[in-house]
């Protein structure tokens, strides 16, 4: 012990010397301007929500008890699941304790035969490591550059595989641009692949009903799968996968993070069958939330800061070195705006930003704040 602890005190010490050493940092200063957290539809400091979620979770035990396939099986996640597909559009949805769960059963219990994957480089972390389980052989995984379709179609044709699978998210969280929807829906329709789309950072944001960027941009789920974790603008935990019957089957019978755990709270569950139904009526609120959102990136064009491809409520202040994006997390905590900064592992070297979390829960009063701030920002970095 004494030795493991000497090896992992040396990795800690070096990356104090990087100034990457990650720690817990509760929220303590309730009168700061929190953009740190994916609460994007300001759910969690509802009150009213947050009584009614109570209300349909009080039914129910908190624990499962066991993994559903033992004995932990709940008429609630039955409920909830074919609420959530219904609202998706989908045929089925199955429940997983998380969206990281929910990627590593998705990516493993699609590797049939020489199927072949081709992921879009900026991918998330639970994406990557579904596919790494997956123990796919080189030969099995295809990267193309980000959102970029023509590489993509360049791929496609060249690939041989029975199966090709396409892996995006539809609105990637540490850029906050938005995957080209219709695009990739007509290459998977053209070259007979599989569609499967991370929704987490777009639902409840997009769609008609909030279902996500892929029902904005028209995209009928019957052409795709959806990975829908809920513990961003939906204020809950877990995940849903969402597709035909025959997937859902197939999860239940080969998704090891599925069967091998034990099934989420049903208090959770319950909660989410009331994020759901509240999600329906929340179409002011997105409304309002557009036109805000459009506001701050105006008034970020106008000062001259760098924010790559966003046009959505995630928006990344690109300041390349590691001491700049630190120095304007700083700047903007001494003022009571609360964001983080971002820093490799999570972006590329060079890449590093300040990174802005737009919520619904924002006031006129806020975005006037945060635009002083920035102003004063622009006026500091930029000069």
């Amino acid at each position: 012990m004494k030795t493991l602890a000497g090896l992992i005190q040396e990795k800690l010490a070096t990356l104090d010397a990087l100034q990457r050493r990650r720690r817990l940092r509760p929220l303590t200063d309730s009168r700061g301007l929190d953009l740190t957290h994916n609460d994007y539809m300001g759910l969690r400091g509802d009150p009213a929500f947050q009584k009614r979620a109570l209300a349909a979770a009080a039914p129910w035990p908190a624990g499962s008890g066991a993994s559903r396939l033992l004995g932990g099986e709940h008429l609630i996640y039955d409920e909830v699941e074919q609420a959530f597909a219904a609202w998706k559009g989908a045929e089925s949805a199955l429940y997983f304790p998380s969206g990281y769960a929910a990627n590593e059963a998705l990516m493993s219990a699609l590797h049939l035969g020489d199927a072949v994957y081709f992921s879009d480089e900026w991918n998330h972390a639970s994406l990557i490591d579904g596919m790494r389980l997956a123990r796919l052989r080189p030969e099995h995984k295809r990267i193309f550059r980000h959102n970029d379709c023509q590489e993509l179609e360049q791929l496609l044709q060249d690939s041989r595989a029975r199966l090709k699978i396409i892996v995006v998210e539809s609105l990637y969280s540490m850029d906050g641009d938005l995957c080209p929807a219709r695009e990739l829906a007509a290459l998977a329709q053209r070259y007979e692949a599989v569609l499967v789309v991370d929704e987490a950072h777009a639902l409840g944001v997009y769609g008609p009903k909030g279902e996500g960027w892929m029902a904005a941009a028209g995209v009928s789920h019957d052409e795709y799968i959806s990975v829908n974790p809920c513990g961003k603008a939906m204020a809950g935990s877990g995940a849903f996968i969402c597709g035909p019957s025959w997937l859902r089957d197939h999860l239940i019978n080969t998704a090891r993070s599925f069967i091998f755990t034990t099934g989420a709270s049903p208090w959770a569950a319950a909660a989410l069958g009331e994020s759901v139904r509240t999600m329906k009526t929340l179409d002011e609120q997105r409304r309002v939330f557009q036109k805000r959102i459009v506001r701050v990136h105006e008034h970020l064009d106008a000062l001259g800061f760098n924010k790559g491809a966003s046009a959505t409520h995630i928006i990344p202040i690109i300041l390349g070195p590691e001491a700049d994006a630190l120095r304007a997390e700083a700047f903007c905590q001494e003022r009571g705006v609360l964001a983080r900064a971002i820093r490799p592992p999570t972006v590329p070297e060079g890449s590093c930003r300040l990174r802005l979390s737009l919520h619904a829960g924002l006031t006129d009063a806020d975005e006037e704040r945060l635009k002083k701030v920035l102003s004063e920002l622009a006026q500091k970095i930029l000069r």
